[in-house]
């Protein structure tokens, strides 16, 4: 099995939960109009993780074949898990983005979101072609880091020191080849470069920003509000915990006890200053890259 993102570097819940903000309905309009998904075609999501856009697709176009494919055997079961759950009509399916396990032509739509910043190329681009129809249709969705508003998390300092501590152990430690993480990003203007350069014809850009977070914004109901908090929370346990897989030694077993302590009070208190209507204004964006192209 491969579990290396899940492990290491994405939880499948974190990954889940984080996405499912950032795919809120609010910005429905926005990822849908970048997809241009049309009724009856056969969609496929490269690099799908737990599979939330895929069912965030598949509820707003029920109209569509959707497919979604990742590595990560932890993400794949997880996926499958909540699309019945959620009665979805998705499949997913473990298998390589450089090697497509489907044959030539099979769909009508290939989409990706944050995957292209972690592929060889070639490969990536050569096999979605592979797979597309002519006169398919590619979708890559980048998030520009630099781009987005970020919000302060006001990590105390004994917080920091021991989840620096952490992860300073797990990365003198790790024999984890992460080097693939971030090794193929581009910039804002290369990404359609790439894509022409790949053979695909009728390029166009978009660029579109969703508040994936803002507890204290008036439009924002309760509920949506706690859960955006409490993503925040598991991003940071999330953290601590691929730190221990890394390094199981990195913090003693005191020191994980009082760091966990330490991350939900925090988080319990940003939840207490909302009940009690005490805004601290923390928001943050995801400002969002979207090139298309035609096979």
């Amino acid at each position: 099995m491969n579990t290396v993102w899940s492990s290491y570097i994405q939880s499948t819940g974190e990954l889940y939960e984080s996405r499912a903000l950032r795919f809120d309905d609010s910005s429905k309009g926005l990822w849908l109009g970048a997809l241009g998904a049309r009724p009856g075609e056969r969609l496929l999501e490269v690099g799908c993780g737990s599979g939330i856009f895929c069912h965030r697709v598949k509820s707003y176009l029920p109209d569509v074949s959707v497919t979604g494919i990742d590595l990560d055997d932890s993400h794949i079961a997880f996926a499958r898990e909540k699309s019945d759950r959620l009665g979805l009509d998705c499949r997913f399916v473990v298998g390589d983005a450089t090697a497509l396990p489907f044959g030539d032509a099979s769909f009508d739509l290939c989409f990706s979101h944050t995957v292209a910043e972690h592929i060889p190329h070639d490969a990536f681009f050569g096999e979605q072609r592979r797979v597309l129809r002519p006169g398919g249709r590619i979708v890559v969705f980048s998030v520009r880091t630099r781009l987005n508003i970020r919000s302060d998390d006001a990590m105390g300092d004994e917080e920091a020191a021991l989840l620096e501590k952490a992860w300073k152990r797990a990365s003198e430690t790790s024999d984890l080849d992460d080097s693939f993480v971030g090794a193929y990003e581009l910039s804002e203007h290369d990404y359609p470069r790439e894509l022409e350069k790949y053979g695909f014809e009728d390029v166009s850009v978009r660029v579109f920003t969703v508040m994936d977070y803002a507890p204290d914004s008036s439009d924002v109901p309760r509920e949506k509000a706690l859960r955006q908090i409490n993503c925040r929370r598991l991003g940071v346990l999330s953290s601590l915990e691929k730190a221990l897989n890394i390094c199981p030694d990195a913090l003693s077993q005191a020191e994980s006890g009082r760091l966990r302590e330490l991350i939900n009070a925090r988080f319990d208190e940003r939840i207490a200053k909302y009940e009690r209507g005490e805004k601290l204004w923390d928001f943050s964006t995801s400002t969002v890259l979207a090139v298309s192209g035609v096979r």
